[in-house]
């Protein structure tokens, strides 16, 4: 596209690199966002212990933990109501360390049970394991949203950074001249005409060609005497 002398140059289409990285930014700060609503959520809390019979739950889910790893949990609960609580045994090996004491879930509720006062009694006869009780909790879900947290804070921030990077070195190459000028930011040498007339040598057309200006001939050679030379003294 060849552009007529005087007009202006169009503007540069603006990129929409900077716009997704930017989306990458938000995007990456409310999954950050919401991955520290869970990890408060899901942190393990610290149960109560069941010495008096009776516990509060503030959150749906019944749990019972051991201070000592136990195969048969001896605890029973029963509802506000006086109904039992159908309990069943942990199968795996779950345990959560708060504040230096280390709990081991023992058993749980076969369904979840909502928030309210519970009645718990766990008598052991065969090991001195103290017994505690809190809400329904999963260590797994609280490491998933640890891991969640970080990996979109990375892969969300490394894309905006690499759409960033790609759009500076984009724009860069856009501004880089493609015809440095010469020395000093004159014009290069060479045979350019005045503007408004043709190159020499070829007429403007509608206009005679002007005659080539001619110069006399040298003289001719004489071989007679030089006084500049010493023999011709």
């Amino acid at each position: 596209m060849t552009m007529q002398p005087g007009l202006p140059m169009p503007a540069p289409k603006k990129s929409v690199l900077p716009m997704i990285a930017i989306a990458c930014f938000v995007v990456g700060a409310v999954l950050v966002g919401f991955f520290v609503w869970r990890i408060v959520v899901t942190a393990p809390q610290t149960p109560q212990p069941i010495e008096s019979g009776r516990v509060e739950l503030k959150e749906e889910g019944l749990t019972i933990y051991s201070s000592v790893p136990v195969l048969t949990p001896p605890c029973k609960a029963q509802d506000a109501d006086g109904n039992d609580v159908p309990l069943q045994r942990e199968t795996g090996s779950e345990t959560i360390t708060i504040n230096g004491n280390s709990w081991y879930v023992v058993a749980r509720s076969e369904h979840p049970v909502p928030a309210g006062v519970y009645s718990i009694s766990c008598t052991d006869d065969q090991t001195s394991a103290t017994y505690a009780a809190g809400p329904k909790s999963s260590v797994v879900a609280f490491v998933l949203s640890i891991l969640g947290a970080v990996f979109s804070f990375l892969i969300f921030a490394g894309l905006g950074i690499v759409f960033l990077i790609i759009w500076a070195v984009r724009k860069s190459r856009r501004n880089r001249p493609t015809q440095p000028g010469a020395p000093g930011n004159y014009p290069p040498p060479g045979n350019y005409p005045t503007p408004g007339y043709p190159y020499s040598g070829h007429p403007q057309p509608g206009y005679p060609q002007q005659p080539s200006p001619t110069f006399p001939p040298p003289p001719p050679y004489n071989p007679g005497p030089n006084p500049d030379r010493p023999q011709d003294r």
